[in-house]
């Protein structure tokens, strides 16, 4: 995880100079800095910095890194298996983007859209003065837009004296530093590249982005014929009718041949998804980072609130994490008043959840890490740190969710501080494999149509909701975060199953039947 910031500045007034603005970028990068300005002339400079996370090739490699065509600020992870696992990808993108071709516009457009994994991105064209500027097509990592008479503003993060979007995961943008324009290349090529004005650009997004959950909708363009397989649900609710016990109902549904098979492919893709999580990294602890000698510290730690989709992401990181490395288990508990406790429903089902894995891998080291959080403690942390975080969302669930992200992910306990690098979330499995109440609702008031334009709801939105959000976060303490559940064959797979077998992981049948 990388922090990075540029700035088109059109006076002296420049945010390079807010110390607090660039300690947040460092937060995010902090085994190396460097900042690069070009003089555009006629009093127009252009500002890079990035902060360097390491967690890919032999060395650190500095950002912003150059060459004769152009310069790239990264943030993120390329998981191509056809990728050297040992280069630094940052490198190989700036190397991918300057094979220019006649067409250098187009080429960089289709390099990019090449690229998988969770990352965010600047790179500034040399030769047609283009910024291009963009999340990843699911929207796992951070950037935001801040625009003034003084400045044009592309960071990771900025905080609540700065008015700005999040930049939509929808497309890939390119703005012309010297004429202002902007262009917005979709994702996917079935779709038309708009021209716009950078400030009636500007003033749709946040206007789209101040809108209230409700009110943010889609098109339901393309949902799937659910008159197809009905004996497959016919199957599942008369079992679940039948079997009341949920151990019982869950062997009996794995009976099905079909549902088996789902369930078989599920894990092979998500354990993959773990397994390229993992050994695209160091595994060096934030002490042995910098030494020669092998480590035998906790390099890995999963955010842990003791249900299904972390307590998996445990039982298959296992295979995958050093044997004389532990598992840090992060389980964050607040205190709301002097007469309340830690003992919370999250660290309940933390210790169940830790329990068994010990039971299920005894030869690990598992370290269930009990973060506990006074009401002082929230109120001052939220005040100096986590509302800028947060920034530009700024609701109520913002600040909870964020708040409780923030400290686990920090790792303080009453005995010590974790010393991981790479933190698994378990961001995803909700919106896809139905974990809300909402989509319960959604099934009782209209059945598996009701269900599954619940679920394509949620995931159309979830670039905006929360990702970016959830990003800054984690990545304020110097850890990455890594969603396995995120992964593009595992989204792939689970948005083209039928409701009904996307649900059939959890007791969804239990509690509506």
């Amino acid at each position: 995880m990388c922090g990075i910031i540029c700035e088109i500045v059109f006076s002296e007034n420049s945010l390079f100079k807010d110390k607090k603005l660039l300690q947040r970028i460092k937060n995010r990068g902090p085994n190396c800095c460097r900042a690069v300005e070009i003089d555009m002339g006629n009093g127009i400079k252009v500002n890079f910095c990035g902060a360097v996370l390491w967690m890919r090739g032999p060395t650190i490699i500095p950002q912003p890194v150059e060459s004769d065509h152009g310069l790239l600020l990264y943030n993120g992870d390329i998981f191509n298996e056809t990728w050297d696992i040992n280069a630094n990808d940052t490198l190989v993108i700036l190397e991918k983007l300057g094979q220019v071709e006649n067409f250098a516009d187009i080429h960089i457009i289709n390099e990019l859209k090449q690229l998988r994994g969770p990352f965010s991105m600047i790179y500034y064209d040399k030769h047609t003065h283009n910024l291009y500027f963009m999340r990843d097509r699911i929207g796992r990592n951070t950037l935001l837009f801040h625009k003034s008479d003084q400045s044009i503003v592309i960071s990771s993060v900025l905080g609540r004296k700065y008015k700005c979007i999040e930049i939509p995961a929808t497309h890939i943008y390119v703005l012309n530093v010297l004429t202002n324009t902007i262009r917005s290349h979709p994702w996917d090529n079935g779709y038309s590249v708009e021209e716009h004005v950078l400030q009636h650009w500007y003033d749709k997004i946040q206007t789209l982005q101040s809108l209230p959950d409700e009110e943010f909708t889609f098109e339901f363009d393309h949902l799937d014929d659910l008159n197809e397989g009905e004996d497959i649900v016919g199957y599942i609710e008369s079992t679940a009718k039948e079997t009341k016990c949920k151990l019982k109902l869950m062997e009996k549904l794995l009976e099905h041949p079909i549902i088996a098979e789902t369930v078989t492919k599920i894990m092979e893709l998500l354990e993959n998804s773990i397994k390229m999580r993992l050994r695209t990294q160091p595994f060096k602890c934030k002490e042995c980072l910098m030494k020669s000698d092998p480590c035998i510290h906790c390099t890995v730690g999963i955010l842990f609130s003791g249900g299904l989709d972390c307590t998996i992401l445990a039982f298959l990181s296992h295979k995958y994490v050093p044997k004389d490395q532990s598992i840090e288990l992060m389980n964050v508990a607040f205190k709301k008043d002097d007469n309340s406790s830690y003992e919370v429903p999250d660290r309940l089902t933390g210790r169940q959840s830790f329990k068994e894995l010990k039971a299920l891998f005894p030869s690990r080291k598992w370290v269930f890490r009990e973060i506990n959080v006074s009401k002082e403690e929230l109120e001052e942390c939220q005040r100096t740190s986590i509302a800028d975080l947060v920034h530009p969302r700024q609701t109520i669930l913002d600040e909870s969710l964020g708040s409780a992200l923030w400290f686990a992910a920090r790792g303080h306990d009453e005995h010590s501080v974790s010393s991981s690098r790479v933190l698994l979330i378990g961001s995803g499995a909700d919106e896809l494999f139905g974990g809300y109440t909402r989509h319960r609702n959604a099934y009782k008031r209209q059945n598996w149509t009701g269900l599954q334009k619940e679920l394509y709801l949620d995931w159309k939105r979830i670039s905006f909701r929360n990702l970016a959000r959830d990003d800054r976060v984690i990545s304020d303490h110097g850890r990455y975060p890594r969603a396995p559940y995120l992964e593009e064959n595992v989204v792939d797979y689970v948005l083209n199953l039928k409701p009904w077998l996307k649900l059939v992981n959890n007791t969804f049948y239990l509690d509506i039947i």
